[in-house]
């Protein structure tokens, strides 16, 4: 594992409990992307660290930190929870460099709501030890609920939550995606699609993939930063 830390040992039933407590504000489908150990975790972005608290008791880190304005009310299993304005650069940097360097950083559905995520994400690479990881969710632009009102009607209605989240500033395609994240010491590794719902997965299979930039509501990404 990057930085050679040693993991905490698997602890299956409290990951699930972790989880249940939880319900809907763990991100489980991004584990499968997380390095086994994770190491030393930062759950960027992630409200009350949830996913990072849950990530702990499911396959053991050496340390849990999240960063988020609402860190005050951090879910058990959070070592450091820093309560800070994502788009304060200056006070990122700070905790960065007081706080890391870090084997896995979870940047999950948080940087389509900031004004520069570039420079976020050139802040946080920075953060990663080499050979470390960053696992990224965003929301897909090309999706055929945004694309087909827009077309097909000409709206463009915003709501409260998924794709159309009112709250979205900045909007990617899986193209801009990796370029967002195509920074020089870095390698994207994987690209996942989420497609939701069982007509929009058997039209992708079906058509062997040929139609999931349309269907696939959301991108898992896992960028890796080249050892030094």
């Amino acid at each position: 594992m990057a930085g050679g830390r040693t993991a905490r040992p698997q602890v299956r039933t409290q990951a699930i409990a972790t989880i249940e407590a939880y319900h809907d504000r763990v991100r489980a489908d991004v584990f499968p992307l997380v390095d086994r150990p994770a190491g030393r975790v930062l759950d960027f972005g992630g409200g009350i660290g949830a996913t990072a608290a849950a990530l702990r008791a499911w396959d053991g880190t050496t340390a849990t930190v999240l960063f988020d304005r609402v860190a005050g009310d951090a879910a058990a299993g959070i070592d450091i929870a820093e309560q800070a304005d994502l788009e304060d650069f200056d006070t990122i940097a700070a905790l960065l460099e007081q706080l890391g360097p870090f084997d896995t950083i979870l940047c999950l559905d948080i940087l389509e709501h900031l004004r520069d995520p570039w420079r976020t994400v050139q802040l946080l690479t920075g953060a990663l030890e080499p050979g470390g990881a960053m696992i990224i969710s965003l929301p897909n632009a090309n999706y055929i609920g945004l694309v087909g009102p827009l077309v097909m009607r000409g709206r463009f209605d915003y709501v409260d939550a998924g794709v159309l989240d009112r709250t979205h500033l900045r909007w990617f395609t899986r193209h801009s995606m990796i370029e967002l994240v195509s920074l020089p010491g870095m390698r994207v590794e994987a690209v996942e699609a989420h497609v939701p719902g069982r007509l929009k997965t058997a039209i992708n299979l079906v058509t062997f993939g040929l139609f999931e930039r349309f269907l696939a509501s959301q991108y898992r990404l896992r960028v890796r930063k080249t050892a030094q």
